[in-house]
């Protein structure tokens, strides 16, 4: 395919103003002036008290911008939105390269013939060098795909990309993500043990509008769990308290996560808020190994329009958003399953039933199949250690006693040395997030109420710890049950 390199676009950032950038700005459009006795005039500065009235005046009628996207955006129903300006509807400030806007395809050539042509390119020959599976692959077209539609998104997934050893190409996977979508490389933020450091530098990310994020150098085999990140995938807007201020500020939460590190994992809440790519290599030294393109950042800046082009040409053939009556959304992440999610499994879907019906399988190491993003996302939160162990604390429990039990029962059998005791109580610790140096009924109570109303699969059932309080109000018992 012809290379079609694209220059990339500016990239203005939301930045808050000061009194000092707001008075110029004021007095750019006002000119200020004083009179003196002999009514003479003469140019003054803007008074401070002004400025701070105005950026503290609640009543201004000038409009809210929440984004600013130098890619079109494909609506909801299905309509190409690739205007320039400000979009006063949305809040989003367009700034579009006509040279892009060109290459875009029209909704009416986006047939089955075309969506397998995308496919093929983005999977068998931009992405033929990163070691994953198809499935993988799959998730980095989305996390492409999100970056350009952040702005509509009122939640989107974070995106972990990991591997078994250094040098298996996850932040190279990552930077030709980036430079396809945006044109620039990613924002890499160190992980900082602190959640304190980490709720700061995620509000600065958001404040400023950045296409995305990459959680860089985290500690081999850590388990990833961030109250404020969770927040921020599952919000609109964030809120939090601005740094040496007293006051609050409010900020669009259309950043995109992503995360990469050495057999690194979602824990708790993120587990069911993120996919992750897994790559594979056979050697120690994968940097080493054969390649297609031998410097993959260098030919996706080269076929930057062509890559751009077959995103566009997956997410404007989504069906989904020509239904009067779509079905339900299939994961949490409803609006995003419905313009990404949905867009990208269909696509999957054409390819492979177009290599099925090939006599010579195009490509053998990586052949396509059909993918589902509720199965990624359940498979995700299945592996996650604290579900495990939640799975195992119900496994114990339902056999144990399968009519209920009361936490001093299962402070007796956790208490003792047995092998499934103790494995019983590192699972009921893992589970409920603290831990059992003491084991009393009281505190066995209190950890398995934490572990109450959340239904986990056993076998191919979902089952789920009840607290049954006792009608004379002293205590109540346990039961595992299935879930309904």
């Amino acid at each position: 395919m012809k290379p079609t390199r694209l220059p990339a676009p500016a990239m203005p950032l939301l930045t808050p103003h000061d009194e000092y950038s707001m008075a110029h700005l004021i007095e750019r459009h006002i000119e200020f002036f004083k009179v003196d006795r002999r009514g003479n005039e003469r140019t003054v500065a803007l008074d401070p008290v002004f400025v701070r009235h105005y950026m503290k005046y609640r009543g201004s009628k000038l409009p809210v911008v929440t984004a600013i996207v130098t890619s079109p955006l494909v609506l909801p129903d299905g309509a190409l939105l690739a205007t320039q300006g400000l979009d006063r509807k949305r809040g989003i400030i367009f700034r579009l390269q006509p040279e892009l806007v060109a290459l875009l395809p029209d909704q009416k050539d986006c047939t089955d013939a075309a969506v397998v042509d995308a496919m093929r390119f983005l999977t068998d020959e931009w992405l033929v060098d990163v070691a994953t599976n198809y499935a993988g692959k799959c998730i980095l077209i989305a996390g492409a795909l999100t970056i350009l539609e952040r702005a509509i998104l009122p939640a989107r997934p974070a995106f972990f990309v990991t591997a078994g050893q250094r040098g298996g190409g996850k932040t190279t996977a990552l930077q030709m993500l980036f430079l396809a979508a945006t044109g620039y490389r990613a924002a890499a933020a160190a992980w900082s043990p602190s959640e304190e450091e980490r709720r700061k530098c995620l509000f600065s990310y958001l404040g400023e509008g950045v296409p995305g994020v990459v959680w860089d150098n985290i500690p081999r085999g850590s388990a990833i769990s961030c109250p404020s990140i969770e927040k921020s995938l599952t919000a609109a807007i964030y809120s939090d308290r601005v740094l040496g201020q007293t006051g609050t500020r409010t900020v669009p939460a259309t950043t995109v996560n992503f995360f990469t590190g050495n057999n690194i994992t979602a824990r708790g809440d993120m587990a069911s808020r993120a996919l992750q790519v897994r790559l594979a290599v056979n050697r120690p030294d994968p940097e080493n190994r054969d390649f297609e393109h031998a410097d993959p950042i260098a030919w996706t800046v080269n076929h930057r329009g062509n890559i751009l082009r077959a995103l566009y040409t997956i997410l404007l053939s989504n069906p989904r958003l020509c239904a009067l009556t779509p079905d339900a959304p299939e994961t949490r992440f409803k609006e995003w399953w419905h313009l990404v999610g949905s867009a990208v499994e269909h696509a999957a879907k054409l390819h492979g039933d177009y290599v099925v019906g090939l006599a010579v399988d195009r490509n053998k190491d990586c052949p396509p199949e059909p993918i589902s993003f509720r199965t990624l996302f359940l498979t995700g939160e299945a592996d996650e250690e604290q579900t495990s162990s939640l799975a195992t604390v119900l496994d114990v429990l339902r056999h144990r006693w399968a009519n209920g039990c009361k936490g001093a029962e299962v402070a007796m059998f956790a208490g003792q040395a047995s092998g499934e005791a103790i494995e019983f109580k590192a699972a009921l610790e893992q589970a409920s997030g603290k831990l059992l140096p003491i084991i009393t009924a009281t505190t066995i109570t209190w950890r398995l109420k934490a572990l109450t109303d959340a239904p986990v699969l056993l076998g191919e059932n979902a089952f789920v710890l009840r607290y049954r309080p006792d009608e004379s109000g002293n205590g109540g018992s346990f039961i595992v049950s299935p879930a309904r």
